[in-house]
Formats: structure tokens, sequence, C-alpha cells
């Protein structure tokens, strides 16, 4: 059933492209309309575009046969020698080339261009639950540039985010909305740090009115999730809604790309004997309380591991499409899931979360995909007795899709229940 759900919605999208035979009856509405001008009215350039432009773009109409996708044509205006325009975003997951060797070529899509105009458009079905980032990559002077859709209001956070599109059955917005105003500001401290021999930049956000032994969320990607899809937003709205308890944030600035080499004893080192003494010494912690570690892709990984190799500190990780697929050199993938023991009297307790877009075979994980690789992992920590909790978004390995499995990962790790 899945197969053939991806194969209806990738010839939708193939043939949008122009990589397919497509009649003229099966145009967007919009994209029709405007083309029949342009052949009778082929100055009418400015008139096309305000007509198509005068909607909320991108374009979504109903499937004509599947209750559970929606047609999604997004519409770019380019200056006028731009040579080429391509779709970023994991909606495309379904015509990736697999391998993905070469990520513009493979995992990209073409926009077709309006014969005479700067107006390219491409027109995919996407499942109508998705929430997803997306952005155009435009070909000038043989160069790339990565541009966000200047015509959808919504985006992520700061200069240049991506533009996001979402969808009616998407998930509920409350746990992600902006907050307009803060009770206490964020403070950037530097620790020093052995492990990692550098300076690691930390932003630091208190939860007003906070227990002396409120949990402590420790999240990698400071930039992403202090700047682009801020975390303090979701972890404030977590707990005006009674859904988890006054909780403090730590950002880390990055994950050291080093470390892979050390296969990332390094981090484990520098969050549980450097990072938790420091938030002890701060008043953010204490011997005992709740210390949550999360991160993204590689991140997630790293948080997963170091919960299981210092379970005396750490009492939970959150995974957002973690890397389970990887493995340091000269081992076989999925080396995690190997290293996992019996789980002790007081185990930490897991959340893993995988976008159901993210199958895509790639030369980085070699057929390890993210959705089966935290499946097996998932099921691994249960047969050693850990608590885990496997969720499957609608969506990929991106942000929009993260900061809802995010809310979901806390409120499943310190929730009332």
């Amino acid at each position: 059933m899945r197969l053939a759900r991806l194969a209806k919605w990738g010839v939708a999208a193939l043939c949008a492209a122009g990589l397919s035979g497509l009649a003229s009856a099966q145009l967007p509405a919009a994209i029709q309309a405007a083309q029949d001008r342009l052949a009778v009215q082929p100055q009418a350039v400015e008139l096309v575009w305000n007509e198509l432009s005068a909607q909320a773009l991108p374009i979504i109409t109903p499937h004509p046969q599947d209750d559970s996708l929606a047609r999604v044509t997004f519409v770019y205006r380019s200056a006028p020698d731009v040579e080429q325009v391509r779709l970023d975003s994991v909606v495309a997951a379904p015509l990736a080339r697999q391998p993905v060797t070469d990520y513009r070529r493979d995992f990209t899509l073409p926009l077709q261009r309006l014969t005479g105009t700067p107006i390219w458009w491409i027109r995919i079905d996407v499942p109508r639950d998705v929430e997803a980032v997306y952005s155009f990559e435009t070909l000038r002077a043989g160069r790339w540039e990565r541009v966000p859709d200047p015509e959808n209001p919504r985006h992520l956070r700061g200069r240049s985010g991506e533009s996001v599109l979402r969808l009616d059955r998407a998930p509920d917005q409350a746990a992600v909305r902006p907050v307009l105003s803060w009770p206490d500001e964020a403070e950037h401290r530097v620790l020093q740090s052995t492990a990692l021999s550098r300076s690691v930049q930390l932003r630091v956000q208190r939860s007003h009115g906070a227990a002396a032994c409120a949990p402590v969320l420790v999240l990698y990607d400071a930039f992403l999730w202090g700047d682009r899809a801020p975390a303090r937003d979701i972890v404030f709205n977590l707990v005006r809604a009674g859904r988890i308890p006054p909780t403090h944030l730590v950002l880390i600035d990055q994950l050291d790309t080093a470390s892979a080499g050390r296969a990332y004893a390094d981090q484990v080192d520098f969050l549980a004997d450097e990072l938790v003494p420091w938030m002890r010494s701060e008043g953010l912690s204490a011997e005992n309380c709740p210390v949550i570690l999360a991160g993204a892709s590689r991140r997630g990984l790293v948080s997963g591991l170091a919960a299981l190799e210092r379970p005396d500190v750490f009492t939970g990780a959150i995974a957002l499409s973690g890397s389970f697929y990887w493995a340091p050199d000269g081992e076989a993938p999925e080396w995690l899931g190997r290293q996992i023991a019996a789980a002790p009297a007081s185990a930490p307790r897991f959340h893993l979360a995988a976008g159901r877009l993210e199958y895509v075979v790639t030369s980085t994980n070699g057929g390890h995909v993210m959705l089966e690789t935290n499946r097996n992992l998932a099921a691994v920590l249960a047969a050693h007795g850990y608590p885990v909790t496997l969720r499957e978004f609608p969506g990929g390995h991106d942000v929009a899709g993260w900061r809802h499995a995010l809310a979901e990962g806390l409120a499943d790790l310190l929730g009332p229940e």
C-alpha cells in the first residue's frame, strides 16, 4: 500500500516537472489560464504574474482521487536572466533518484518555465498532514543561489529563513507558536571545555517560576533551535498548557565534526563531566534532578549515546531523525544498537522520532535509511529493558517536522503521565 501511494505521488510530480509527458488538461488550472493568456497576449507577463500572485502561494488544491493528498503548485518569479530554478524540500523524497550521490541533481526538483517569462512552476502531490520547509535554488551566471519563497508569509525565523509549507491536516500549532513576550531574557554564556579543546558558546533560558529541582533540556545546535525555530517558545508553550513542568533550556552551539573520529566519546565527556557540573554551579540543576538530552540527525545520535553511557547523569534523550545508521570507521552500520547492554535499574527514557519521508537511500547512509534505523534502535532498546517511544511524524529531515516532534518528546518524557 505504501509503495503504491508513493508511486502515485511520484508520477504526478514527475509529470508536473516536465520529466514525463503531460497533456494540456493535466496542467494546474492557474497555470493553464496563464498559458492561455500568454498564447494570445505574449507581452502580458505582468498581468499573468499579478493574477497568479493574487492568490495564496503556493497554490493548494484538493486531489481529485485521494482525500489523503493535496495538490501543491509552487510558483516563483525569478530575475530575467535566471537559467534554472529547482525546488528543495523533503516533499521531493518520493521522486529522489536513489541512491542520492549529488543532492542537487538527485533530490531537488526542476521547475518548468512559462514560455517567454521569468515565471516558473511545479506541481506535486503531498500528504495533507505534512508540514515542511522549502526553498528555491536558482542558477544565474553559472552560480546557484538559495532563496525562500517571497510570496509565502510562512517561514522560519531569522534572515532568509526557509519558507514553510503547511497543509490542512498538519500537526496543531499550539506548541510551536511564537512567544512575543518573555519574563526572562536568554543568557549567552561561555564554557571552556577540556574534552572538546575549545570554548563552547551556550544559550541559557531559565524557566520563570521553576522548582528547585526543575528539569533541564540540553539541546544541540543553537543556530537551529535559537534562531530558526526557537526551542524556548516550544518549552514556554508546553509549560503554559500544563503539558510539562517549568523546564530550563540550555542550547549548545554545535556538534564538533571531528568528534566522529573519536566515536563521540569527547561529546559524552563534555556533556556529563563538564556541562552538567557547570549547570549545577549555576543553579540550573542539582544532583538527581532530571536532565534530558536532545538533538536532530547526528546530534540525536550523540544524545542517545550519552544517555546510554551515563545513565547516572541523564534521565532521558530525544532523538529527532537520529543518525543511527552511523558507525565508526571499520565498523558495520547501526553500531550504536550493538553497544546496548541490559537496562540499569534507573534506566534513562528514550523518545525517538523519524519522518515518514525519511526512506531515501544516500551515499551517506548506504541504504540504512533513517526511518528503518530508528525503528531498529527502538526495538533494540525495548528488548534490553529501556522505556522507549517511537514516533513517526508526517514529514522528513527538516526542522518543520522536528519542532512538533520535540514538543511531543518533551511531553512524553516530562509530562504528568
